[in-house]
């Protein structure tokens, strides 16, 4: 009974493994979920292959133990080798975003998060399925006047950015026929120097290859940017997956040293980094946190401290 156990085990595992290594000689969308989960799962194999190797002491569970643990360092090399370089500039003043995704029948929630919104001294708020604030808006364009989406320059409520200081050379970008209006890109004076600002909320991975559709798309209109870039929004993938990648090689962006986990919210720290913080040198991310709650959504929501370093 050990021994079938063990067995079963290791066949559940290599399957695993198989889908997770697919990224290495196709970027064949079915197996993209796999691949945001690359540290999650390859961890979750190296403990079931341990209690295999209890139950049974044979070769085969040794060897992909090392396959796993091969597997999980390569996630966490990736997870540096695209994140911005170990700035330590002063970094003052401070540019401050907040990036949320508050679920679009979370209505029940909506005075709570507009409080949270208006409490958080953010300079720019990107929130995606924007619907439930709607009711909210008089409230929020007090402190912050100047708006794209929920009706201004947007058919719909759903991708909408916020912000303190006036919004110029704005667009909105439906990036595939799921679903319209998921990337607006705009820009302000901060510092005397002019900030390219991009909200995005992109399809899930599994369906069909949208996703990666839209990233190509996304990549094609930032990358006719030219200076400082900031990328905030929902990608429905960590920053391990291929699409991503090739998203932050094609447009020079960089990830924070250490993203948070942002969803399921249930899952806490132990989530997946899902929603997503990105910058263009010579812009830096001081500091990137979750938000205290998730307010009935089922996201956490970024609150990122943006700083202008050298070039």
């Amino acid at each position: 009974m050990r021994h079938l156990l063990s067995v079963a085990l290791c066949v559940i595992v290599s399957l695993v493994l198989l889908g997770i290594g697919a990224r290495y000689v196709s970027g064949f969308w079915l197996f993209t979920t796999l691949h945001s989960l690359q540290l999650h799962l390859s961890l979750l194999c190296a403990l079931a292959l341990v209690l295999a190797l209890l139950l049974h002491r044979t070769r085969l569970p040794a060897v992909l133990l090392a396959s796993s643990l091969g597997m999980a360092g390569h996630a966490i090399w990736m997870t540096q080798d695209l994140a911005q370089d170990d700035w330590r500039g002063a970094g003052s003043p401070v540019l401050r975003l907040m990036s949320f995704n508050i679920l679009m029948d979370n209505l029940e929630n909506a005075p709570a998060i507009r409080d949270a919104i208006l409490g958080s001294g953010a300079d720019v708020v990107n929130i995606m399925e924007a619907a439930p604030l709607k009711p909210e808006l008089p409230a929020l364009s007090a402190v912050y006047p100047y708006r794209i989406g929920c009706g201004e320059m947007t058919k719909h409520c759903d991708l909408m950015v916020l912000s303190k200081t006036p919004l110029e050379a704005r667009s909105i970008h439906s990036l595939s026929t799921v679903f319209e209006e998921r990337m607006i890109v705009s820009a302000l004076s901060w510092q005397g120097t002019t900030i390219h600002l991009a909200a995005i909320h992109t399809t899930k991975p599994y369906f069909d290859s949208f996703q990666t559709h839209e990233l190509v798309r996304a990549a094609q209109v930032l990358e006719r940017l030219e200076g400082p870039l900031l990328v905030s929004g929902d990608f429905n993938a960590s920053s391990l997956a291929p699409n991503i990648r090739m998203f932050l090689h094609w447009t020079g962006l960089r990830t924070a040293l250490w993203e948070p986990a942002t969803w399921p919210q249930w899952a806490g720290r132990l989530g997946v980094p899902i929603d997503h913080v990105y910058v263009r040198q010579p812009l830096r991310i001081r500091s990137l946190e979750r938000l205290s709650s998730s307010f009935g959504s089922n996201h956490h929501g970024l609150v990122a401290e943006i700083v202008l370093g050298d070039r």
